[in-house]
């Protein structure tokens, strides 16, 4: 019975653990619309949900991708000709640079329009 007593500690121990890392989680989320150039965000939320949510709010368009993050940074990059890319990545220049190189696949003329931090 000790060992059973033991695990079953053990297991509210991981269960306490596993809580307290998904409370401390920050989501940020860019909404980009292709077809207007429109995008929004949402940075520092709780949870995907809320900062998803907040991104589409903020940019006000049906037809909007959104695209999260998760205790990181989140970069949007857009071209004059219609190309976009986006990335996540820990530091903003890692995320600003990730997001270029993305757009860049498609168009040459890539500018990151927006850079957030789940964190603020």
């Amino acid at each position: 019975m000790a060992n059973s007593s033991g695990r079953q500690s053990q297991n509210r121990l991981l269960g306490l653990a596993a809580s307290t890392a998904e409370a401390q989680n920050r989501y940020a989320a860019i909404a980009y619309s292709k077809s207007t150039g429109a995008y929004g965000y949402g940075n520092g939320y709780p949870t995907k949900e809320a900062a998803l949510a907040r991104a589409r709010q903020e940019c006000g368009r049906s037809d909007a991708k959104a695209f999260r993050a998760r205790n990181s940074w989140i970069a949007l990059a857009v071209s004059k000709t219609g190309g976009f890319g986006w990335t996540q990545a820990p530091t903003a220049a890692a995320a600003r640079a990730g997001a270029i190189r993305q757009c860049r696949l498609h168009s040459p003329d890539a500018r990151v329009v927006v850079c957030v931090s789940a964190f603020r």
